[in-house]
């Protein structure tokens, strides 16, 4: 019986294996097509910064992006690269209490793709490897994190969804933003981009 028992859980054992590397392969042959695919820009209105813990909100008030897209059918992760020379640019970004500051990319960010709805044209997915610092009078911080995102093809908007994917992970306690953020805490981004050239993706 126990010889019996054992058997059973070890071929148990190799079919949850088997599924998971299934469902694993599977995810990862996900392709996409995107057309044109190339350089574009983009452009925003005003996009805000929030605390989640404290409802402290940082604005600015438009918001340019420039980036590369794979072009062609059977693309893979990542879809586009915003690199750091000539990528996001915030413009006249304050706070409260007269706090100004700007806003430095840190690195290559990349648009990934987890999903595409067929009949909305909306493919779903996030902005990933985001580092920027948050540097001003009397302010040196920085943000990491992930956002998500969705974009469409209808409209060629690029939309961040406000979710707390966001960290603080660093605050200079000399420069501490007059006191209106802290490490550790969580923020949330909302702003949404109008791209150019209009880009379709869709996934099979």
């Amino acid at each position: 019986m126990r010889r019996s028992v054992m058997g059973s859980l070890v071929a148990g054992l190799a079919l949850a294996a088997s599924a998971t590397l299934a469902g694993t392969a599977s995810a990862q042959q996900a392709t996409w097509t995107i057309t044109p695919g190339g350089d574009f820009d983009g452009l925003a209105g005003e996009t805000i910064l929030t605390i989640q813990e404290t409802g402290i909100q940082l604005f600015c008030s438009s918001s340019t992006a420039g980036g590369t897209a794979k072009s062609g059918s059977g693309q893979t992760n990542p879809l586009a690269t915003i690199p750091e020379t000539g990528g996001i640019d915030f413009i006249d970004c304050q706070g409260p209490f007269g706090l100004t500051f700007e806003v430095e990319q840190v690195g290559d960010w990349t648009l990934n793709g987890s999903g595409y709805d067929a009949g909305t044209g909306v493919t779903t997915g996030t902005i990933d490897g985001i580092t920027a610092n948050i540097v001003g009078p009397s302010c040196n911080a920085t943000v990491t994190g992930f956002v998500d995102a969705t974009y469409t093809n209808g409209s060629a908007e690029l939309a961040v969804t406000p979710n707390p994917t966001l960290d603080i992970s660093y605050v200079d306690p000399n420069n501490t933003c007059l006191g209106l953020i802290s490490e550790g805490q969580h923020a949330t981004f909302d702003g949404t981009y109008e791209i150019d050239p209009a880009l379709t993706v869709t996934s099979p």
